[in-house]
């Protein structure tokens, strides 16, 4: 997923809506994310090279995915 397919996904939601990472289908649970960090070019890189991925850090566990989210991404 791309920085703009993310943001194409989130249009139109409330901005006050809590975002959160589903993991592990077997046992799903759910957590909080702690972070967004783009990952800069190293210092080899030309330097007019942008960020090419970003990555969301897994915050804390919150508990076991609520049913009704485990059967909306398809679990």
């Amino acid at each position: 997923m791309t920085v703009i397919e993310l943001k194409e996904a989130l249009e139109g939601l409330p901005d006050e809506a809590e975002v959160r990472l589903a993991m592990q289908p077997s046992w799903p649970f759910e957590y909080s994310i702690s972070d967004v960090v783009p990952l800069e070019p190293d210092e080899e890189a030309p330097a007019d090279e942008e960020v090419k991925v970003v990555y969301l850090t897994e915050g804390s566990q919150l508990g076991y995915l609520p049913g009704n989210a485990t059967e909306a991404i398809g679990w």
